[in-house]
């Protein structure tokens, strides 16, 4: 697009507000509150799947080995957890360093004299790859290398991540259940702006016609005006978002406004939905000036 056409646009997508400046404000007005609302969620989300996040790299499969294993039998053991597709990395934690940790962590006097030998066996610690954390995939790991011969236990924590894992899916679900709501009204407050507006200016629209201006030229500026609107809104609601998330984080720790690319995201999913409702508005008032 040619930057003399997108002055003309802007131009007349301003003057056109400009024009119904109480219908423009009230319909900004609702759009933030509604985009308002939707980021409310959103920040949330955002917030959880910060936590998730932080939650899923401590997602770990411990493989406890079987007592009197060769040297060579554990480096094949090794090999095999290496390229196996869903880990990683792994460490290995001998005995005698899983008996040192945990007599620190116990810090009780005459421990070792009290319990004797070492009852703790070696280890290997999984670290999964991101697309392998789910529960399903840590049960179906979990089941095979539990069969391996060199493998006496695995301790995968299994419960709490079914749970992490539909907590996470619930949260998803409710966010874009909201999501579609407040999408589907902005779309109707645009709309129905647009609409009032193109109805008010009938007879310059009819004039235009018969002077021979083409539908895009007349169609334009009334999608302009919409595409503000909805920037402009999806501006005030960030900035209220932002107010409100810095008054939280002084209270809950952690608590984190949306990244750069989420208000990217956040401004041109208000665009698109302003845009939506105007050519919405504008394709069927138009049919009714037989335009």
């Amino acid at each position: 697009m040619k930057l003399r056409t997108m002055r003309y646009l802007v131009g007349e997508g301003g003057r056109g507000l400009h024009r119904h400046r109480g219908l423009t404000f009230a319909a900004i007005l609702t759009m933030t509150a509604s985009l308002t609302v939707l980021g409310v969620f959103l920040v949330t989300t955002y917030n959880v799947r910060r936590v998730l996040e932080g939650l899923e790299n401590r997602k770990e499969v411990v493989v406890y080995l079987k007592d009197g294993l060769t040297p060579e039998e554990r480096a094949t053991l090794e090999r095999r957890l290496e390229t196996h597709p869903a880990v990683a990395g792994l460490q290995f934690v001998s005995k005698d360093q899983a008996w040192g940790e945990f007599s620190r962590s116990m810090n009780v006097e005459g421990l070792d004299e009290a319990v004797g030998e070492n009852p703790l066996p070696d280890s290997y610690h999984l670290i999964l790859r991101p697309g392998s954390r789910d529960a399903a995939t840590i049960s179906g790991l979990a089941a095979e290398v539990g069969n391996w011969d060199e493998v006496d236990e695995i301790l995968t924590g299994g419960e709490w991540v079914g749970r992490m894992d539909r907590f996470a899916h619930s949260v998803l679900l409710f966010t874009a259940a909201i999501g579609l709501v407040v999408a589907l009204s902005i779309v109707v407050i645009v709309a129905s702006t647009v609409r009032l507006t193109v109805v008010a200016r009938q007879d310059l629209i009819q004039t235009m016609k018969a002077v021979g201006a083409s539908e895009g030229f007349i169609r334009l500026p009334f999608l302009s005006e919409g595409l503000i609107q909805a920037f402009l809104a999806g501006i005030l609601a960030l900035g209220a978002l932002y107010g409100t998330t810095l008054l939280l984080s002084r209270r809950i720790a952690g608590v984190e406004f949306f990244s750069p690319a989420w208000c990217g995201a956040f401004l041109a999913l208000a665009v698109i939905l302003g845009l939506t409702g105007s050519v919405l508005s504008v394709r069927h008032v138009l049919k009714r000036v037989g335009l």
